[in-house]
């Protein structure tokens, strides 16, 4: 609001001026008749409150005197006159504030100021006032208030005034203190009454020449907080207070009669100041009454700051001044330039939706992000609620306020859950609702972030959908090998079975390739799983690839002698030596083999090409079969991926693993494998890259196997919860020549056990009640008692991974039987108990 001394419209502005002038005239009369007084301190006291009352036109004045932690209310005028002798804890208010700064302070209205005892403030009616410290000898002896029943009511001019009574009130006090302490002397020794009235005499000299310095500072504030320097009209420096001292780093001398802009003016802007000052003396344009500027200011060590000038025209002694304020406002330009970066990056943010809340939900800010997430610009969305972006169903459960509601309590609500987009469309978002510290007027706002996490949960439900697939895989695959096992059994009776009938031999035959057939599809099955789980390990050493060769060839030999194909081994005859597991490494170029000889003509050729390639070695399988389409030369490694749909060829049959487990092997070699073709009827071309390893070093030939035992004749005893499957197995090893018995659970198994002893144990592992592990966990405890010889005991289950097989291994057994179990595995474990 326009101070008393300002005119509001451009037709007041010469009464305003002459009113201005009159008050000024006023005050400094009644300041002079203060100065000179000869009252006591409290009456002096008093008639300052009085004179400060009427002089500033306001309801009441007060002055109120420091006593510890207390203000006590020692004079006053006006309304608050009834409140003479009241204390008040400086805590808490804002009197108490001014004397902790030490400067003067304006409460603009006191029902909405925090720093204000709202309570003292209506017993004395104030709704605005302004107080300054009483500053004597470095410390605050008391506190000058005005108070008024308006709103704000009292500007910079009020501050003005009170500090040059402020000042009159300190140097009353010190008069009082040496009045006091001469009345003392004189008490004490009469003879020195001369001296005192030399210094009495010396007093009103010295009390005088303070008046006629006061006199001159009449309109200017000595605020040791702030810089203040004021000109004449030549731009010549009048005054300089310590604050400005410590701000430019010129003492008051060095600058005192010399022009301003040479101290603190840059040079580059020198010439604008002095034909300024010139052109506002010559026009008096834009009248100098509280104008503010904001330009670089000069120190005197050269450098420059931001500075915040309040310049105001005053007139003294028929002379007209200019009084500056100078501020150095640096930490408000670093604060606003860090808040425009924060505003900049938060803008550019795109993946992060961030809006600003007012403390009833409504948008008060929205960035980028937020328009590519929701879809909404920001005129559509500021100043609507941000219920908008929640589904109907979280409407109906009224979330949005239980969000601001638990916002406003706990400080920040977390949570993952489905918005709405300016289409209508939903996508699963990450919220993060966080409350902001109240405002000047008491307000909560918000702040609000939200990322889409749409990507992130499809990508989770596909994981759980994946393992979900590899758990169903795993049962399914042990769910198949337990029927596969007595079938696999009977198999292996037949075989052992001598017959002429030549319809006999041909149906066990295909019985015997059908097996095989399902067993490698129950096999590739469980491939798959490991694959997409990541669970293929490697046991890695030195492998010479020549023995790989020779062992996928020997592998894969049956295949191409029954389709008439022939295997053209091409080696350059040079060593090569790899880093990684034979068995891994035999079944990728064997399952490339397979692969060529399957969708090649029967009495084809199939070409393997070994040698280095640079640092690595290259195993090339070359087919003159139906070749891939440029289309799916991309797709063939692909879990589950074949080119045709099942049936389109007779030679179509598996299940789209073998290329996968391909390149899973080759990769977890450091290596790579890939395919190119010239279409169809052109074949193909499978090459498998692995990094070269140095060859080993050479040591003692490794020992030979020993030799087995003589054979004997074993006890043998089966257990097993498929009875098809026991049965079936015991009539196997029968006819190996041995002698078995079946048991269907762990209790009787264990009960078998203790019957016979019998050197060689075949034991399921997944049986109801009691497992294959509980039941060799009680065989080994018996086998260790004294007298206790080791039996044989062989894991048989569906189950045959890595992680299975070594969990067998730390259980106790000797070997691991995959079922169906192939006769020779079956002899391999009876000829391990022979030689025991």
């Amino acid at each position: 609001m326009p101070t008393q001394f300002e005119a509001s419209t451009p037709e007041n502005k010469i009464e305003a001026e002459h009113t201005r002038q009159a008050h000024f005239q006023q005050w400094f009369a009644t300041f002079a008749s203060l100065a000179h007084s000869r009252l006591p301190l409290s009456a002096y006291l008093q008639k300052v409150t009085d004179t400060l009352r009427e002089v500033a036109g306001v309801a009441s004045a007060v002055v109120e005197w420091i006593e510890g932690d207390a203000l006590h209310y020692r004079a006053a005028s006006g309304a608050a006159a009834a409140h003479i002798g009241v204390r008040l804890p400086t805590s808490g208010s804002l009197s108490g504030l001014c004397i902790t700064r030490q400067q003067a302070l304006i409460c603009r209205n006191s029902a909405t100021d925090h720093r204000v005892d709202r309570a003292a403030c209506e017993a004395v009616g104030a709704v605005s006032m302004v107080v300054a410290p009483v500053v004597y000898e470095g410390r605050s002896v008391a506190v000058l208030k005005l108070i008024s029943g308006e709103i704000d009511h009292f500007g910079q001019s009020d501050i003005s005034i009170l500090d040059a009574f402020c000042a009159c009130i300190a140097e009353t006090i010190a008069r009082e203190e040496i009045a006091q302490e001469n009345r003392k002397l004189l008490r004490e020794n009469a003879s020195v009454a001369a001296d005192l009235s030399v210094e009495s005499s010396l007093r009103i000299e010295y009390e005088k020449k303070l008046a006629d310095a006061m006199r001159r500072r009449q309109t200017v504030l000595d605020n040791a907080h702030v810089a203040f320097v004021s000109m004449d009209e030549a731009g010549m420096v009048v005054d300089w207070n310590e604050a400005a001292c410590v701000l430019f780093g010129w003492k008051q001398r060095e600058v005192a009669g010399q022009e301003l802009a040479a101290f603190i003016v840059p040079e580059r802007f020198r010439d604008a100041h002095r034909t300024g000052l010139t052109r506002y003396l010559a026009t008096g344009e834009a009248r100098m009454i509280n104008r503010r500027f904001e330009l670089p200011a000069l120190r005197r060590d050269g450098s420059e700051f931001a500075a915040e000038l309040t310049i105001s025209e005053v007139w003294y002694e028929g002379q007209r001044q200019f009084a500056c304020f100078v501020h150095d406002v640096t930490d408000r330009h670093v604060a606003n330039e860090a808040n425009e970066r924060l505003r900049l990056l938060i803008d550019s943010v795109s993946d992060y939706a961030i809006c600003m809340l007012d403390q009833n939900g409504y948008v008060r800010s929205w960035n980028e992000g937020a328009r590519a997430i929701y879809g909404f610009t920001a005129a559509e969305a500021i100043g609507r609620h941000f219920a908008l972006f929640y589904t109907s169903d979280q409407h109906g459960r009224d979330r949005p306020t239980d969000d601001l509601a638990l916002a406003a309590k706990r400080g920040r609500v977390e949570h993952e859950d489905w918005h709405v987009r300016k289409d209508g469309s939903e996508f699963w978002a990450h919220v993060m609702l966080s409350a902001l510290p109240s405002n000047r007027d008491g307000e909560l706002g918000f702040v609000k972030i939200t990322r889409d996490m749409t990507a992130r949960r499809r990508l989770e439900e596909l994981e759980a959908s994946s393992r979900r697939m590899n758990e169903f895989l795993a049962l399914l695959g042990h769910e198949l090998r337990n029927p596969l096992a007595p079938i696999r059994n009977a198999v292996s009776i037949l075989k052992l079975k001598s017959s002429d009938d030549a319809d006999v031999i041909r149906s066990r035959q295909i019985v015997d390739r059908q097996l095989a057939h399902l067993t490698k599809l129950v096999d590739d099955l469980l491939e798959a799983g490991r694959v997409s789980s990541g669970k293929i390990r490697l046991t890695t050493g030195i492998v010479d690839i020549a023995d790989v060769v020779h062992l996928s060839v020997e592998a894969s030999q049956p295949s191409f002698d029954e389709r008439g194909q022939r295997i053209d081994v091409q080696d350059s005859g040079q060593p090569l030596f790899v880093n990684g597991d034979p068995t891994r490494l035999v079944q990728a170029l064997n399952n490339l083999l397979n692969n060529a000889s399957k969708f090649s003509p029967h009495g084809s050729t199939v070409t393997l090409a070994v040698g280095p390639r640079g640092g690595t070695a290259m195993l090339r399988v070359s087919d003159e079969g139906r070749g891939i389409s440029p289309e799916a030369l991309g797709t063939v490694f692909d879990l589950f991926v074949q080119e045709h749909p099942p049936g389109a060829h007779a030679d179509e049959g598996g299940l789209g693993i073998g290329l996968t487990l391909v390149r899973a092997i080759a990769e977890l070699h450091g290596g790579h494998v890939e395919a190119k073709s010239g279409g169809a009827g052109q074949g193909s071309a499978f090459s498998l890259w692995l990094p070269l390893a140095e060859p080993p070093a050479r040591g003692a030939p490794a020992s030979g196997t020993p030799a087995a035992a003589p054979g004997r004749q074993l006890d043998v005893l089966v257990v097993d919860d498929n009875r098809d499957s026991a049965d079936s197995m015991t009539l196997l090893v029968d006819m190996l020549g041995h002698r078995a018995r079946a048991a269907y659970d762990g209790p009787r198994a264990l009960e078998s056990f203790e019957a016979v002893r019998p050197q060689v144990v075949l034991l399921d592992l997944s049986m109801p009640g009691m497992t294959g592990f509980d039941v060799i966990r009680r065989l080994r405890q018996d086998a260790d008692q004294p007298g206790g010889k080791h039996v044989i005991v062989a894991a048989m289950t569906g189950l045959g991974s890595d992680e299975d097989m070594a969990r067998t291994r730390a259980a106790g057994f000797d070997a691991h039987l995959v079922k169906p179990v192939d006769l020779p595995e079956l002899e391999r474990v009876l000829a391990l108990a022979r030689r025991v």
